[in-house]
């Protein structure tokens, strides 16, 4: 590091973006990345300068949105997912691969349980490299080979992993090989550590967020102690108990609890000074106490905060990448018998027709039409929740892309593989749902043709019905076990895409209310007020372009 550490400027902020982004105007930008009196824009620049000198190659740290007295700070440009982070994405997903075969090789509850267990420190160090490069993001030559030594470790874990033995019973445990466990947590501790010394570096460096920093990087190293007896733990038992707490606390996330206590604390603080001051004196009331949100905390206590837009197309993407996983699995070389439409093919095809479901089903509220208040904007708990229920959504995906190349491949399969397809694709299902269920929907339940909430218990039951459908299928073929799974997921999209249409009724009440919060169901200026001018506008548009089709027909005709 050559140069004094990059931070935000300290001086007042405007409350409105200072200028547009490549031509948009305030208004779009504003609608995009969001606005109002707790939205600030700094004007301080992160883009790279040609680099002449070799310590040039290293920029300093920066953070480039952060939280500060109950504002939101962010940089004043778009931010894109850059190629090393999709390079990192694309490792990492075939490496987890690599523990799905692995369990589907040994097919039963043993080997399932060792990839729930190895799985989440994998996801948890591909978590770390998202929040880095999201809060960070420097894209330099020192972040660059952290990547490249986060990738060798992520292998050397997951090729130990996959290889740790199961079924030991009795005397058979005392002579296990343990080597397996000891070089994972080996390779697992090596990359957390560098990133407990990189937060404690940024700590080191930007005064500013001295203490957030300290705290992220505390956040990181207590899990790391909870599995470093791993490397010396020779029961098995004890290795399950272990790794599973160290999971647990892994996601608490300790430095999150100590922000919402240090800012309930000072609210209190607040509170207890607003009642003592006689009410002509008095300024605005300090906050109320909200459980689904973190509290203001104290002028010049700045805590790193996430870049939304980012956040969520990096995890769209990776959701992508993991079905593109399942696509690649379903590849084969045609032999002798096998040109054609063949029996194979056939089964490769209806399977690739459940990888476009899925990601039909995963994207609807992300659509640009759709109106949702996302789950990262809506509240800290729902987007605590949004992050964490992508870990087992992608596990579930990975075992039934495992399970998958095996079906397309023999129309006659052991049943251990139809639960591993079975229960991959159901449990997908109902944590896609649950994730769908953190987003909050802006309009009234009576909009849509189908409510969200009828729409959502029907996918529930379909989930239901694949993860128990295996128990009846010790007959069934290989094309019966993937034809159920694509009748429910098509099932499943056609409903969310017709259900999901507004209602006659209520676009004709939208349009005699006509345009503004008149005869709105919501407060003026609210999302939910303007999600409503939004579907008001669109319908108004779509009866225009009928009026003008009908015009051309008639004189056409």
């Amino acid at each position: 590091m050559n140069s004094e550490a990059v931070v935000p400027p300290t001086t007042s902020h405007p409350s409105s973006p200072p200028h547009p982004f490549h031509h948009n105007s305030q208004h779009d930008m504003v609608q995009k990345f969001g606005g109002g009196s707790h939205m600030f824009y700094h004007d301080k620049e992160y883009e790279a300068l040609p680099a002449t000198r070799v310590r040039d190659l290293v920029r300093p740290p920066v953070i480039r949105q952060y939280v500060e007295g109950g504002r939101i700070y962010r940089e004043a440009s778009p931010r894109e997912v850059n190629r090393f982070e999709l390079f990192f994405d694309l490792l990492f997903v075939a490496i987890i691969h690599i523990q799905a075969e692995a369990a589907v090789d040994e097919p039963g509850g043993p080997a399932v349980l060792r990839f729930v267990l190895t799985f989440w420190p994998s996801w948890s160090i591909w978590e770390e490299a998202r929040k880095y490069a999201n809060v960070s993001g420097t894209d330099d030559l020192l972040h660059r080979v952290w990547i490249l030594v986060g990738m060798i470790c992520i292998t050397g874990y997951s090729i130990n992993a996959s290889a740790i033995e199961l079924h030991p019973h009795g005397e058979e445990e005392k002579a296990m090989d343990h080597s397996a466990v000891q070089a994972a947590v080996a390779f697992w501790l090596t990359i957390k550590l560098t990133r407990v010394l990189v937060l404690w570096l940024y700590a080191w460096r930007l005064p500013d967020f001295r203490q957030a920093q300290f705290f992220s990087g505390l956040a990181v190293l207590v899990p790391m102690l909870v599995y470093f007896p791993l490397l010396f733990v020779t029961s098995r038992k004890a290795q399950i108990i272990l790794a599973i707490l160290g999971i647990v606390v892994d996601v608490i996330r300790l430095d999150l609890i100590f922000f919402a206590i240090r800012g309930h604390v000072h609210q209190w603080k607040l509170r207890k000074e607003y009642h003592r001051t006689d009410a002509a004196d008095r300024g605005p009331a300090p906050e109320q106490f909200k459980l689904h949100r973190i509290p203001s905390l104290p002028d010049h206590f700045r805590i790193p905060a996430m870049n939304i837009e980012h956040a969520i197309d990096r995890s769209s993407a990776f959701v992508v990448i993991v079905l593109g996983e399942l696509v690649m699995n379903l590849l084969f070389i045609g032999e002798r018998g096998e040109i054609g439409l063949s029996p194979a093919f056939g089964r490769a095809a209806l399977c690739l027709v459940v990888a476009w479901s899925l990601n039909y089903l995963y994207i609807i509220p992300s659509d640009p039409n759709a109106n949702y208040e996302h789950a990262l904007r809506r509240s800290f708990i729902s987007g605590i929740l949004f992050s964490f229920l992508h870990w087992p959504l992608c596990a579930s995906l990975t075992l039934a892309s495992a399970a998958s190349g095996h079906m397309v491949r023999d129309n006659h399969v052991d049943v251990s593989l139809a639960w591993y397809w079975g229960c991959g694709l159901g449990f997908a299902i109902l944590f896609g749902t649950f994730i769908d269920l953190t987003h909050r929907e802006l309009l009234p339940r009576s909009a849509s043709r189908i409510p969200r909430f009828a729409r959502s218990v029907v996918q529930v039951l379909a989930g239901l019905a694949l993860i128990f459908f295996p128990f009846g299928c010790e007959n069934l073929t290989s094309l019966a076990l993937i034809g159920v799974a694509v009748a429910i997921t098509l099932f499943l999209v056609v409903m969310h895409v017709y259900g999901s249409l507004p209602r006659k009724s209520y676009l004709l009440s939208l349009d005699n209310s006509g345009e503004g919060n008149r005869g709105s169901h919501f407060e003026p200026g609210s999302k939910e007020a303007e999600a409503e001018n939004r579907l008001r506008r669109q319908a108004s548009k779509t009866a225009h372009v009928v009026e003008d089709r009908d015009g051309l027909d008639h004189t056409l005709g």
